[in-house]
């Protein structure tokens, strides 16, 4: 029994008469309803009600329906199989295209960049050392190399980051 059997409405329905349906069916099989009744009937009720609200669930939610729907059969799969055709004359299918491997770096290149991003941290660090430091021992030159260091540190977590990215995508080209 699929989920709209459960709430007793068409798959094509819209979401205002599923919700109808559903509340209904809550209100009919909800087991405070039924709370005078025998055990069995209580059992059958609350079994009842997780699969009205199990059916809700699913149909309540768009993406949640479509998903259903395509698992049901009922919408075609959009990333189902397609072959790919060429657009214009002048275009290429890329299957019939070689494969280009990916140019690793060189070692040395490898560690730069693993070194590089540990720059902004260690100048963090620093930082904080040294205000700490300038503190304790009341000298504000050491204060002022400290917030030096981290305003470096700032800069280093935007400009490292983009090198590194920079470095990728040539990479890539």
């Amino acid at each position: 029994m699929n989920h709209y059997e459960v709430l007793g409405v068409a798959p094509d329905a819209p979401t205002p008469v599923i919700r109808a349906a559903f509340v209904a069916l809550a209100r009919r099989h909800h087991p405070d309803h039924h709370a005078n009744s025998s055990p069995a009937v209580q059992s059958d009720a609350e079994r009842r009600m997780r699969t009205i609200n199990d059916a809700w669930a699913v149909l309540s939610d768009a993406g949640r329906r479509t998903a259903y729907d395509r698992q049901l059969g009922l919408v075609p799969d959009p990333d189902a199989f397609r072959p790919i055709e060429p657009d214009e004359p002048g275009d290429v299918d890329p299957r019939s295209q070689p494969d280009t491997p990916y140019r690793r770096a060189p070692e040395r290149e490898v560690r730069q960049t693993r070194l590089a991003t540990l720059v902004p941290v260690g100048l963090f660090g620093i930082s904080v050392v040294a205000v700490m430091l300038g503190l304790l021992l009341a000298a504000p030159a050491l204060v002022g190399v400290g917030v030096v260091v981290f305003l470096l540190s700032c800069a280093s977590f935007v400009v490292v980051p983009l090198v590194v990215l920079s470095r990728a995508t040539r990479d890539e080209g």
